[in-house]
């Protein structure tokens, strides 16, 4: 009977030993897999933070990209405009200049013929600066929109590194085509007077120079024009360009954030 009580009080104190060593090990790994948990929680939280970071410097970048094509913009208007006023005295003088040419001419039809024939010129040459400068204005629009919209397909992870470059040459483009707007702009075609035997030949020489300078302009704005449908067409050959991303956020995740 002793022996049997002995080897029961010694199943007990072995016992006694186990389940602590146990409960230690359960403990151990509990604590193990709230570490996991933690860590992985912790990355979470700093791949959120990183994206919501690159988001706003992508957005920062864009507002003030943005901000320096308003500002082109307006710098174009103001060079024009500054341009115009000072054609304004060139015009006046031209014109006082032309009318004491015309006293050599006798016949009075053919002196009012070549006058608003100087008008129309001036004319001519301010319609279509300003149109062609309404011109640049939608195209930098149209461009701007293919950039948010490449912004937003980089966001994505589609690869933009062509349409990148053909909106840079968009760019290029469209400031050669603004600075010889601007240029034109700020020309006046004067008629020289020679004889009156020779008077057709004169007025059809300032209208030739007129037309041929609003030609040369006129390409350039073609190339901008051509340079900013490469880079939609660039954009368009991008597969899937403006499909919206899916939304992977779980209910449970999406009644956090509300």
């Amino acid at each position: 009977m002793n022996n049997m009580i002995k080897t029961i009080l010694t199943l007990l104190v072995s016992l006694a030993v186990v389940l602590p060593v146990g409960a230690q090990e359960v403990n151990a790994i509990k604590n193990a897999r709230q570490d996991v948990k933690d860590i992985r929680e912790d990355a979470r939280e700093g791949i959120k933070d990183a994206r919501e970071t690159a988001i706003q410097e992508l957005k920062a970048k864009r507002d003030e990209l943005k901000a320096a094509s308003e500002k082109k913009r307006g710098d174009f208007k103001a060079a024009v405009e500054q341009k115009r006023e000072a054609v304004k005295q060139q015009v006046e003088a031209k014109r006082a200049e032309l009318k004491e040419k015309l006293k050599t001419i006798k016949d009075e039809r053919k002196k009012q013929v070549v006058e608003k024939i100087d008008q129309r010129l001036d004319a001519i040459n301010k319609n279509q600066t300003e149109h062609l400068s309404n011109v640049l204005d939608k195209l930098t629009t149209v461009l701007g929109k293919i950039v948010s919209r490449t912004d937003k397909a980089s966001d994505r992870g589609l690869d933009v590194t062509l349409v990148r470059s053909a909106i840079e040459a968009a760019k290029t483009a469209i400031e050669a085509a603004r600075t010889a707007v601007a240029a034109q702009a700020g020309k006046t075609y004067k008629i020289t007077i020679t004889t009156e035997e020779k008077l057709r030949a004169d007025v059809g020489a300032a209208n030739k120079a007129l037309h041929d300078d609003l030609a040369k302009v006129r390409d350039i704005v073609k190339t901008a024009r051509e340079a900013v449908h490469d880079a939609a067409t660039s954009l368009a050959k991008i597969p899937k360009v403006d499909e919206e991303p899916e939304n992977t956020a779980t209910p449970a995740a999406t009644n956090t954030q509300q």
